[in-house]
């Protein structure tokens, strides 16, 4: 009787085994839930994921001790890269999700093309824009790329478009995990010593996926809203980022409080080739 229930346990330990997702199924399963927002066709897009000449690929995956499944990946946009990371639990729902834009200091500052399409997709992308250059490049009239001047600059930066964690998943370490996640992802093809800026919106934002996701359109309330915004600028302001509260331009009796606060973080990483550790 011991044998035979032994043997029902490693039956049951192999079917897992058969059963688990690989990177691959992750990233075709989130191409096809964006399939309307993809520049390109799923097969096209994964046949450039897969291509086994590209040295540094433009996905990555990771799974965490409580068995989440994270999965990245970008597109190339204007000067720029789209990038989207989606992590599912162990039914394969989407729990939590984020976006965001990767792109170099100089066309952040100089490309006229991606500073009218940031306008054009939100103006919390036009304002994550201006937050980052009056906070970081204030010697500079804005916007840069609307003026003559000229400077060479260094670094990477992401504007994050919208980042959400599932509530009943929440106090596990996703969010920070998600954006560790996107930097490192922002500096993978970085070499030595690099700096990355990165910027936020405090608003909160609006479940797409899982089980917090509604077909109603959200309506932004100053009393409902506020705790969420002052909650989110305690887990910033704990992750290293600055907050700040961009100035009213004319005041609304009828304001909801959104597009007012904003955070913003610069760190400098040393990036050391893996074939350079072993020969250390």
């Amino acid at each position: 009787m011991c044998e035979i229930y032994e043997s029902m346990i490693i039956i049951s330990d192999i079917i897992g085994m058969m059963k688990r997702h690989t990177a691959k199924d992750y990233l075709e399963r989130s191409l096809r839930r964006l399939e309307k927002w993809i520049p390109f066709s799923v097969s096209a897009m994964m046949e450039g994921y897969l291509d086994p000449e590209v040295q540094i690929p433009d996905y990555d995956f990771e799974e965490d001790e409580n068995g989440y499944a994270y999965i990245i990946f970008s597109w190339p946009e204007t000067d720029s890269e789209r990038v989207v990371l989606l992590v599912y639990d162990e039914r394969m729902r989407i729990i939590a999700d984020l976006s965001a834009v990767h792109t170099d200091v100089n066309s952040l500052l100089y490309s006229q093309k991606f500073f009218d399409d940031l306008c054009e997709e939100s103006d919390w992308m036009y304002l994550e824009h201006y937050t980052l250059c009056a906070a970081l490049f204030d010697d500079l009239v804005y916007p840069p790329c609307e003026n003559e001047i000229y400077t060479e600059h260094e670094g990477q930066v992401l504007l994050y478009s919208n980042a959400y964690v599932t509530r009943s998943f929440r106090k596990q370490g996703i969010f920070s995990r998600m954006l560790l996640m996107c930097r490192d992802f922002a500096l993978r093809k970085q070499e030595g010593s690099t700096r990355l800026y990165s910027v936020i919106s405090l608003d909160p934002d609006i479940a797409v996926y899982g089980p917090d996701a509604n077909d109603e359109p959200y309506h932004y309330n100053f009393e409902k809203d506020e705790p969420v915004r002052t909650e989110n600028r305690k887990i910033l302001e704990h992750l290293g980022f600055e907050t700040v509260r961009l100035e009213e331009t004319e005041y609304d009796p009828e304001a909801d409080g959104t597009k007012l606060w904003f955070a913003y973080r610069q760190e400098t990483d040393l990036i050391i080739d893996a074939d350079e550790k072993t020969r250390a």
